[in-house]
Order: C-alpha cells, then sequence, then structure tokens
C-alpha cells in the first residue's frame, strides 16, 4: 500500500466499520514526543508530509492537515492536494477544537486516546458536546492496522550518562524529585516524556533519530522509583548501575497495570501525558500539574553549563572548518546534500560527537526559504556565488547539544540582501545584550527581536528561541521566546536560542542562530551569554545600518571566537578565521 488513496481507502473503510466520521492521526506518540520514532511515524506514512508538527483529520470524503508556518511550503510540496486540504495555523484556519464546534454536528471523531493529551482531551470532549458531537476512544490504533511494512519498537541498549556530563547521580535527582512530591502530599509521579525519564534517570538512548532517548516509562513514589523498559535494552552495567541509584525495572507493557494499582493521589502531567494513561487510574486521586522534571532538566546545573560551554567549543571549530571548506570548494560543485555530508564529516572527525542534534537544513537561494527544508535528491540545488545559503544544524556532543545557523553568500550579494541580513543581525543582536528584569518570561522579549524588521514592515512566522537539552533534545521546554503566552520567567543557567529571521518565497531565505546561556547580571536583572562562538557574515553586513554599540558588540564577539579557537585550527584555516574575525571598520 504506497500511494495516498490507496491508504485514505484502507483507513475509510475501518472507520465505516467503528461508525466514525472523522479520525484524528497526530504527528505525536504515546510518548508525545516532538521527535518520534520510525515505528510511530503514523501521520507521516499516511500522508507524506514529514515535518514534525502537523496533525491530520480524516472524514469520510476529505481529509485534512494541520500545521502552522514553518511547514507551510513543505506541505503544499508533499501533501497530495486531490485528497487533503492544507489547514495553515494562523492565517484563518482555526484550531481543532474550534473547527469541530462547525463541522461536527452529531459527528463522531476516533482517535487512539494514547495520542491525545488530556488537556486535549478535555477541550475536544467539550467542543464536540456543544455540538452533540462525540469523541470517542479507539484501540488498537487504525493506522497500525493498515501500515504494512511498519518497523517494529527498537530494542537498541540504553547507556549511563556519566557523572562527568549529568553533574549529579540519579539518586540524587531522585531525592530532590520527591521532596517537591511531599511538598505537595503526592504519593506517586508518572512519567512519560523521554527527554525526562534519560534525564532524571542519567540514562540514554538510541531509539529516536537524531535524539539519544530510550523508550521507556517511569513511576516515582516514596519508596520506589520505577522504569518500564524491554529488559532486552538493558545491558547488565546499566542494571547494574539503575539499581545502585534505587532504580527498580520493569518490562514495559508492564506498565498499564503498574497505573492500575497505583492509590492515593498521583501527580500528573496533563499537557503531555495522554487520555489514554488517566483511564488506567482506576484507584487513584488525580493532581494534576506540570511535571517539576520539566523544570529540574531545563535549569543547568554548573556542570551541565560547564560542558555545554566545551560542545559549542568542540562544535565551532567542526563549522568554522566548514566554512573555510566550503568557500574554497564551491567552484568544484558541491550540493546542498554534499555540503551537509561535508559539514557531519568535520563534527564526527571529533570523538566526542556522537550524532547530530537533527537532521541538517541546507538550503541554497529559495531552499532557504523553506523554513524547515530537508533537501532530497530531487530537490537539491548546487550552492555557487549568485544567491544566499542558509544552513542550520546541530551536534550531539557528550558534553551537549548544539544548534546553530548561519547565512552566508560566496559572491557578492545584492545591496537589498545585505539590508535584509543587517535587519536580522540587529534584531539577533538587540536580544542578546537585552537586560531584563526576574520574572520576564519569553512572550516579553520577543518583540525585541523582531523590532528592527517591523521597521521595515516585515517579520518571521516562526519563534525566536527555543530551549535546548544537554546531549538530549534539541528543542525542550519548558521556556521560549516566541509571541505566544508560556507564563514560564526565564531564569538563570536555561538555555534558550536566539533565531530571528526573514524568507522570501522563490527566493531566499536568512536566519542567524546562537544559543545563549541566561546569567545573572546584578541584582535581579537577568541577559544572555552567547554559548555558540561561529563569526557572523562580513559581507552580508552593513555598518552603515548599525550603532556604534552593535559595532563593538560584534567585534567584541568575533575576537572572543579568534582566541578562542585559532590554536586548534591548521594554517589555511587560521587565516580564513582572522578575516572573518577581523574588526569591522577595518572593511
Amino acid at each position: 500500500m504506497n500511494n495516498t488513496k490507496e491508504k485514505l481507502s484502507a483507513l475509510r473503510q475501518i472507520m465505516a466499520e467503528q461508525q466514525l466520521d472523522y479520525y484524528f492521526v497526530p504527528a505525536r506518540d504515546a510518548h508525545n514526543n516532538e521527535y518520534v520514532p520510525d515505528c510511530w511515524q503514523r501521520r507521516a506514512w499516511l500522508t507524506d508530509f514529514t515535518g514534525s508538527a502537523g496533525d491530520a483529520l480524516i472524514g469520510r470524503e476529505q481529509a485534512y492537515l494541520w500545521t502552522d508556518s514553518r511547514y507551510f511550503l513543505q506541505a503544499e510540496h508533499q501533501l497530495d492536494s486531490h485528497y487533503y486540504q492544507l489547514m495553515k495555523q494562523a492565517q484563518g484556519s482555526p484550531p481543532l477544537h474550534l473547527w469541530f464546534t462547525t463541522h461536527c454536528q452529531n459527528k463522531t471523531v476516533g482517535v487512539d486516546p494514547q495520542l491525545l493529551t488530556i488537556t486535549q482531551a478535555q477541550q475536544w470532549q467539550e467542543a464536540l458536546a456543544n455540538v452533540q458531537g462525540a469523541l470517542v476512544a479507539v484501540e488498537p490504533n487504525l493506522v497500525d492496522q493498515i501500515w504494512t511494512n511498519q518497523p517494529p519498537i527498537s530494542e537498541k541498549p540504553i547507556r549511563v550518562y556519566p557523572l562527568k556530563f549529568a553533574g549529579l547521580p540519579a539518586q540524587n535527582k531522585i531525592n530532590d524529585l520527591r521532596s517537591i512530591m511531599a511538598e505537595k502530599k503526592m504519593q506517586a509521579h508518572v512519567l512519560t516524556l523521554l527527554d525526562s525519564i534519560a534525564w532524571l534517570f542519567n540514562i540514554r538512548g538510541n531509539d529516536i533519530e537524531y535524539n539519544p532517548l530510550p523508550i521507556c516509562y517511569a513511576i516515582i513514589t516514596d519508596k520506589k522509583a520505577i522504569v518500564f523498559i524491554n529488559h532486552k535494552k538493558v545491558p547488565a552495567a546499566e542494571k547494574w548501575y539503575l539499581q545502585s541509584q534505587g532504580v527498580e525495572l520493569q518490562p514495559y507493557e508492564d506498565f498499564a497495570a503498574a497505573l492500575n494499582q497505583l492509590q492515593g493521589t498521583v501527580w500528573i502531567d496533563p499537557n503531555s501525558a495522554s487520555w489514554w494513561l488517566i483511564q488506567q487510574l482506576k484507584q487513584a486521586a488525580l493532581w494534576y500539574e506540570s511535571s517539576p522534571v520539566i523544570m529540574m532538566k531545563a535549569k543547568k546545573n554548573p556542570t551541565e553549563l560547564a560542558n555545554m560551554h566545551e560542545a559549542h567549543r568542540r562544535d565551532a571549530l567542526a563549522v568554522v572548518k566548514f566554512l573555510h571548506w566550503l568557500e574554497n570548494t564551491w567552484p568544484s560543485g558541491v550540493t546542498e546534500i554534499s555540503a551537509a555530508d561535508q559539514l557531519e564529516l568535520f563534527r564526527r572527525q571529533d570523538p566526542e560527537c556522537l550524532d547530530l542534534s537533527f537532521a541538517t537544513i541546507s538550503g541554497f537561494a529559495s531552499n532557504g526559504a523553506i523554513i524547515h527544508y530537508r533537501a532530497t535528491e530531487t530537490t537539491s540545488r548546487v550552492i555557487d556565488d549568485s544567491n544566499l545559503y542558509l544552513i542550520d544544524s546541530g551536534g550531539q556532543y557528550g558534553q551537549g547539544t548544539t544548534d546553530i545557523t548561519r547565512t552566508i553568500h560566496l559572491g557578492l550579494p545584492t545591496q537589498e540582501q545585505i539590508t535584509h541580513y543587517t535587519l536580522v543581525l540587529k534584531g539577533h543582536l538587540a536580544l542578546r545584550h537585552t537586560l531584563f528584569p526576574a520574572g520576564t518570561c519569553g512572550e516579553h522579549l520577543d518583540a525585541i527581536a523582531r523590532h528592527p524588521l517591523w521597521q521595515k514592515r516585515l517579520n518571521y512566522g516562526h519563534g525566536t528561541g527555543h530551549g535546548v537539552g544537554c546531549y538530549l533534545c534539541v528543542h525542550e521546554g519548558p521556556q521560549r521566546i516566541s509571541p505566544g503566552y508560556s507564563k514560564i520567567p526565564l531564569e538563570p543557567s536555561m538555555i534558550v536560542s536566539n533565531e530571528p529571521g526573514i524568507y522570501f518565497t522563490d527566493q531566499y531565505g536568512i536566519r542567524i542562530e546562537n544559543l545563549c546561556a541566561i546569567i545573572q547580571q546584578q541584582d535581579h536583572f537577568y541577559t544572555f551569554e552567547d554559548l555558540t562562538k561561529v563569526p557572523y557574515a562580513r559581507n552580508l553586513i552593513d555598518i552603515n545600518l548599525l550603532s556604534a554599540n552593535e559595532i563593538a558588540w560584534i567585534d567584541q564577539y568575533h575576537q572572543q571566537i579568534y582566541e578562542l579557537l585559532i590554536d586548534d585550527l591548521e594554517d589555511d584555516q587560521r587565516v580564513w578565521l582572522a578575516s572573518a574575525t577581523a574588526p569591522l571598520t577595518t572593511g
């Protein structure tokens, strides 16, 4: 079963048998992962849309896909428009729960209850009830029933994350969690998010591409800490380590039975735990609140912060070597794919680089305007000196996770391109050097990065910043910098990206991204510190559009880069770096 028509026909046949008017197929899985293992890539298999964000709703006659502006162009290219209507969020398409109120009078909407969060389920039930509709839990998953050659669940082994990188033993983290639970009089806390479990127990896995996560669940009580995982995935040394930290191992498939047996008050995160999960908690009282592990993980300990600096030093060396290579090699013929491969090669020359942190976005000219573009054999373009080249990439090092975007021009950019790049850079610098008081949330700062673009009636459709893990996920919450209301104050030792951009369909895209640590400046005021140490594109900077302070900031940043990297480069690379980091006023 390969084409869209066959897949939808097979799914609709089962829907008719179960008297469903609609069936919901989300991007995420039972653990609410943003990045989903191959075995649970149901929406991607069904729709052929591969973006990480986007949910499908299949009706008896029409099919829909909701996604945000980062993926509009990609969805238009990948979806079969004969069968799917693209619902553009924030551009006139209502969110699903509001769409239900106008399209689902007396209709039934089926969903795998493991793929809907508690918050979503409550919202959807209310919306459908208002129009005499119904939300129906459907098991087993309908897509699984028609997915031929569905990959099996990974059995790759887990490994211990060393204390020299983690900073705290797992037992200490578990005890800190128990203290928080005791203050709130909680008898148990259920964890379903894989990065939270990996961080808490100092383990890592290989079950999701680019994300060092093991597929498992966890339950923590005042006396027990249980990880539910396929025993084949746990080598003897890892089993001994977990037991030494007071952790009990049980089979992954026993999780439901364990939930059934829980009593007392159980702490559940309604924004990540599934509707299915609370249906299993038959004997417990439920307390809904965001998991404390999310904030514990977000605020890096001193060891994690030091290691993140080291990861970025190593990553900067790889990116600088790549930029030098590209400037000298492109006349011989370099494509978007071969450029991404070469950057990966430079990263993997470092033994501490264990993987990439996401699929490299390597976009020349118009492909750079596709925010989450991924080059394929059919779309990959030759990179030359006629237009802008955007490369967004990152590595997974033992010390931490990196994410960097640079936009360059290998020839003579137009004045328009220089102006656009400089406006993006001004917003990037303004955010980086902002002082803000304690209690400030990301939504309070987002406009600072956009302001230079707004003055020219320009904007970008994605957030300005996201959190990043320590050898975990390249996207990590709860903090973010975006127009959306987060209610999460930015605090010292958090890490966020700073990545304004501007995109012109069928022309080019510009994005500049650094990762930053939030640090205390004085009293109750905070600011940002750059982790990323790679030069900006000098030939794209119009110093006439910069203030004296902005020029000084760039020169200071470039001097830091030069001093940090120069001793670990070869002679020709040193010459390139010296030129790339020379003071702006020297031309």
